[in-house]
C-alpha cells in the first residue's frame, strides 16, 4: 500500500473515533442539560461555552500553521525544524488564564480548548492521527464522569483538562520540544497571521450562532438554536474525518511540488462528500424533525430544515478551501471566509430579532453560499479545480426544497437524486474496493 493511502486510511480510522466522540460531546451535553436544567439553562451554558471556544482561536494562533509546517517539514525530512516550532505553539494558549479573574469558566475553557486545537493540528501534521484518537477516547471518559458532578460545566472541564494533561505528557515522552529558531518562527508567524483570520471567521460561523442568538434575542431562542445546531453539526463528522486525512497530504504533496495530486484529491473528496451529505440530509428531512423534537422535548420547527441546508453547503466547499489553505493560497481562502462571516454578522442583526432560530439559519445559508462562490472561483483560477463538481449540490438543494411542500414530494426528490448520482455511487464503491488491494 502506498504511503499516501496509508496516511488517508490510518488518519480516517483514527478520526472516526476522535471526531465522533468530540462531536458527540456537544450533542450529549445539549440533551442532558436541556432535560436536567431546562431550555434557558441550555441556551446560557452553550452561549458561554461558544464564547470560550471562540476566544480559544486567538489562543491557538499557531495551531493551523503548526499542522501545515509540521507536515511540510516531515515531507522534507527536517525533524529539527518540527521541534523548533512546538514549544511556542503550545505555550501560547496559557495566555487564556489571564481571563480567569474576568470569568472563571470562560478563562479555563478557552485555555484548555486552545491546547486541544493545537494538539490536534500538531498530531495530524505529524501523521500520527491515531494517537490523537487515543487521547480523545480517554478524555471522553472524563466528560461522562462530569455529568455526575453538580457543576453544569464539569463535563467540558474534565474532557478538555484531561486532553491538556495528555498533551504535556506526549510532548515530553516523544522528545518533541526543541529550542525555537528564528527561521521557523518567521514562517510560523507569517502563515499564522492570515490563517488566524480565516480560522477565526470559520469558528465564528460555528460558535457565533449560540451566543449571537442569546444576545440578539433571548436564552430560549438560544436553547432552540443549541439543540438544532448540536444535531446538524454532527453532519460535519464525515468531512472532518476526511479533512484530517487529506490536509496533511495537501501540505505534504505541495512540499514535493505535486500540484496535480492536490487538484485530483480535492475534486474526488468533494464529489464524495456531496453524495454522502446530500443523501443524509434527505433522510434527516424526512425523519429528523419529529425524532429531534421527541429527544429534546420541544418542537424544533422549520429552522431544522434550514440548518441542514446550511451544513450541506458548508461541507461541499470544505475540501477546496482546505486545499487553498494548505498550499500557497491561505490569503485567498481567508478572504472568502472573512467575507462570509461579515455577511452573517451583519444580517443577523436583522434576521435574529425578526425570525428567531430561523433567522440564525438563514444567515448561515447566506454566509456559506458566499464562501462557496468564492472558493469555487479561487479553486479554479489557482488550483484548476473544476467548479462542475458542485453541480450535484445544486441538484440536491433544489430537490430538498420540496420538503416545504410535502414529505412525499421530498421522498420522490430523494429517488431522483440517487438516480442522478448513480455514476458517482459506482465510482465510490470501486474506490473503496481499491483500498483492499496494494499498489501494483
Amino acid at each position: 500500500m502506498s504511503y499516501e493511502r496509508r496516511v488517508i486510511l490510518h488518519h480516517s480510522l483514527a478520526s472516526v473515533i476522535a471526531l465522533a466522540l468530540t462531536g458527540l460531546t456537544r450533542f450529549l451535553y445539549s440533551v442532558v442539560i436541556a432535560r436536567r436544567f431546562g431550555l434557558e439553562a441550555l441556551g446560557m451554558a452553550n452561549s458561554l461555552i461558544s464564547k470560550a471556544f471562540f476566544v480559544a482561536i486567538p489562543l491557538s494562533f499557531f495551531a493551523v500553521a503548526l499542522g501545515k509546517y509540521t507536515s511540510e517539514f516531515l515531507g522534507s525530512g527536517r525533524e529539527d525544524a518540527i521541534r523548533s516550532i512546538t514549544l511556542p505553539s503550545f505555550l501560547l494558549p496559557l495566555a487564556g488564564l489571564l481571563l480567569i479573574p474576568v470569568n472563571l469558566y470562560l478563562g479555563a475553557l478557552a485555555t484548555l480548548r486552545g491546547i486541544q486545537l493545537t494538539l490536534r493540528n500538531f498530531l495530524y501534521g505529524l501523521h500520527r492521527g491515531e494517537h490523537y484518537a487515543y487521547i480523545i477516547t480517554l478524555a471522553f471518559v472524563g466528560f461522562l464522569v462530569g455529568f455526575l458532578l453538580p457543576d453544569i460545566f464539569a463535563p467540558y472541564l474534565l474532557f478538555l483538562g484531561l486532553i491538556a494533561v495528555f498533551s504535556a505528557v506526549y510532548l515530553v515522552r516523544f522528545d518533541l520540544i526543541g529550542k525555537p529558531r528564528k527561521s521557523e518562527m518567521n514562517l510560523l508567524l507569517s502563515y499564522s497571521s492570515f490563517a488566524f483570520l480565516g480560522t477565526l471567521s470559520g469558528v465564528f460561523l460555528i460558535q457565533g450562532p449560540y451566543f449571537m442568538s442569546e444576545s440578539l434575542s433571548n436564552p430560549e431562542v438560544a436553547g432552540v438554536v443549541s439543540a438544532i445546531l448540536s444535531t446538524v453539526f454532527l453532519l460535519t463528522y464525515l468531512p472532518q474525518v476526511i479533512q484530517s486525512s487529506i490536509m496533511p497530504l495537501f501540505s505534504y504533496k505541495y512540499g514535493r511540488n505535486e500540484g496535480d495530486y492536490v487538484r485530483l484529491l480535492a475534486e474526488k473528496t468533494t464529489a464524495f462528500l456531496i453524495l454522502a451529505t446530500g443523501s443524509a440530509v434527505f433522510v434527516l428531512m424526512i425523519l429528523g424533525r419529529e425524532v429531534l423534537s421527541v429527544i429534546f422535548g420541544f418542537n424544533v420547527g422549520p429552522a431544522f430544515y434550514l440548518a441542514l441546508i446550511a451544513m450541506e453547503i458548508y461541507i461541499a466547499y470544505n475540501p477546496s478551501i482546505v486545499a487553498l489553505n494548505s498550499t500557497a493560497y491561505v490569503k485567498k481562502g481567508t478572504s472568502v471566509v472573512l467575507l462570509g462571516a461579515l455577511v452573517a454578522l451583519l444580517t443577523w442583526f436583522y434576521l435574529i430579532p425578526s425570525f428567531g432560530a430561523s433567522g440564525v439559519m438563514a444567515g448561515l445559508i447566506l454566509a456559506y453560499g458566499i464562501i462557496l462562490v468564492g472558493v469555487a472561483h479561487y479553486g479554479l483560477t489557482l488550483l484548476d479545480i473544476s467548479p462542475r463538481i458542485y453541480s450535484p449540490l445544486a441538484v440536491a438543494l433544489f430537490l430538498q426544497s420540496l420538503t416545504f411542500l410535502s414529505k412525499y414530494a421530498l421522498l420522490a426528490g430523494f429517488l431522483i437524486f440517487i438516480a442522478y448520482e448513480r455514476g458517482e455511487i459506482i465510482d465510490e464503491i470501486d474506490l473503496i474496493r481499491s483500498f483492499r488491494g496494494r499498489e501494483s
